[in-house]
């Protein structure tokens, strides 16, 4: 019994190992457990994050804004399918603010204040291949961990 259990969880996990990065999860893990990081603006100034960050991990202090502009040349890419999906929050650790005025074309914005302390996400994701001629190409993920203390 004790090796059949023992077997089965090493196949489970082997088959998430190879599972292919567009069937993993967009958003990163959550806790609501405070962090004790150090925040990457000490200032309290707001962080301003792009395609640049994609993987980077954050600190913010409570209070704190945090904006993220995400674009694509909408010449290039006229479709809109191809653009950035709007940016998703998770964890608790924030909460969106609005925006002054709609982005330009290809561009996807969002804001946020810090609220509470502990670990969250932002996640977005495009599609790099046009609408009506499919290539095989998996979407391109945009992911950034969000730590508040």
């Amino acid at each position: 019994m004790r090796a059949r259990t023992l077997f089965a969880a090493v196949v489970v996990a082997a088959a998430l190992a190879a599972a292919p990065a567009s069937v993993v999860s967009a958003a990163p893990a959550d806790s609501v457990a405070p962090t004790g990081c150090v925040p990457t603006d000490a200032s309290g100034r707001p962080i301003q994050l792009g395609q640049a960050d994609n993987g980077r991990t954050i600190c913010l202090r409570r209070g704190q804004r945090l904006y993220v502009t995400l674009s694509v040349d909408p010449v290039r890419y006229p479709s809109p399918s191809n653009w950035w999906t709007p940016v998703q929050a998770s964890g608790g650790v924030l909460v969106a603010l609005p925006l002054p005025a709609p982005p330009p074309p290809g561009t996807t914005e969002a804001a946020y204040r810090a609220v509470q302390p502990g670990r969250g996400g932002l996640a977005s994701y495009r599609d790099v291949c046009p609408p009506e001629i499919p290539c095989g190409a998996p979407v391109l993920p945009w992911r950034v961990t969000v730590d508040v203390n």
